[in-house]
């Protein structure tokens, strides 16, 4: 039995590892069950009895993305530890504007915003890992004087929200042209919280990244 579980266990992963490069490669929506079974050499018939859908596929990539990045963030502040607070959400931001699979996953989100299911629970799941995370950052940052906010885990839910959902112009639609007055009010309303964290650099490569 539990060689049965190890087997279908393997299975699920190796179509969501599949998937993932297919959807980096071309993006989700031209992706289609039969090139995750041709490029992982399995029957569509295999897919089909892990997952219901195409669509299930990528909540599970989705999923498993931000549980990898959660992972990656734990090191990653283990390896910085001498950075202040600020120093490191301006890392992480920098980090993740840059990153190839951060921004076909954002493609992915931008292929289902007319999904709300997908997007709410894209929204629960990228607070459920992320805010945690993020609010210890701001705690330290707190603690060595790099952040002043007396509502850290609030803070991280805000911050959050606001930098993956809100600056994602196909979620909420917005006109390409007033979007830097978007980057500036988010600096504004952050450095009015005790985050100053958003210096010139980062709001070009939010500019770069929303004109790409």
């Amino acid at each position: 039995m539990a060689q049965r579980k190890d087997k279908s266990q393997a299975m699920r992963e190796k179509i969501l590892n599949t998937a993932t490069q297919l959807f980096i490669q071309k993006g989700s929506e031209k992706t289609s069950m039969q090139d995750i079974a041709q490029t992982a050499g399995i029957s569509k018939g295999a897919i089909y009895h892990h997952f219901k859908s195409k669509d299930e596929i990528v909540l599970a990539v989705m999923r498993s993305r931000q549980e990898l990045m959660e992972e990656e963030m734990k090191q990653w502040l283990k390896a910085t530890e001498n950075l202040t607070g600020r120093e490191q959400l301006q890392t992480i931001l920098k980090s993740n504007l840059e990153s190839q699979t951060a921004r076909a996953i954002d493609g992915i989100v931008d292929e289902y915003e007319q999904d709300a299911g997908f997007i709410l629970t894209m929204m629960r799941d990228n607070l459920r890992i992320g805010a945690p995370l993020v609010s210890d950052i701001i705690k330290k940052g707190m603690a060595d004087g790099s952040i002043q906010t007396q509502y850290p885990d609030q803070a991280a839910e805000v911050f959050l929200l606001l930098v993956n959902f809100w600056m994602n112009e196909t979620v909420l639609e917005s006109d390409p042209e007033k979007m830097p007055e978007r980057f500036h009010f988010l600096q504004f309303m952050m450095t009015s919280v005790g985050m100053d964290i958003f210096n010139d650099e980062l709001m070009q490569l939010f500019s770069r990244k929303n004109k790409a």
